[in-house]
């Protein structure tokens, strides 16, 4: 499990008064980045020059956010393969409750040659001392 602290700003509300639905793809995404941040890379490049690309999401919303808010991203799980990452996540307010859930996947992506890969071992590897 890996876990990120928000909080919800302006920029995050719609017209509605509540965050937009939008938002929830961003907060997954800053969860993975600091993820790879805390291992030493980045989302452009994993290792091996490989970066990585979101092939499929979805977004299961349980309850509204608003200005203020007080948010725990939290990584869940990632089922760990070859080419390509499931990544399983929960956002829930710091008073308690979940408002969001979702999953994302991630592949291994070669940008200079524009083309799916495998991600490195090493890679693989720093991934699975968290998450199994």
């Amino acid at each position: 499990m890996f876990s990120v602290n928000y909080k919800v700003t302006i920029s995050d509300i719609n017209y509605g008064g509540h965050m937009g639905n939008e938002r929830a793809l961003l907060l997954f995404q800053q969860s993975r980045i600091e993820l790879f941040k805390s291992l030493g890379v980045t989302e452009i490049n994993v290792g091996d020059n490989v970066g990585t690309i979101q092939k499929d999401a979805h977004v299961y919303y349980k309850g509204e956010v608003y200005l203020g808010d007080e948010l725990t991203i939290i990584i869940k799980n990632i089922d760990i393969k070859k080419a390509s990452l499931n990544f399983i996540y929960s956002v829930e307010k710091s008073e308690g409750g979940v408002v969001l859930e979702g999953s994302t996947i991630i592949v291994a992506f070669d940008y200079g040659k524009k083309k799916v890969v495998r991600f490195s071992q090493e890679f693989l590897n720093e991934l699975e001392k968290i998450f199994l």
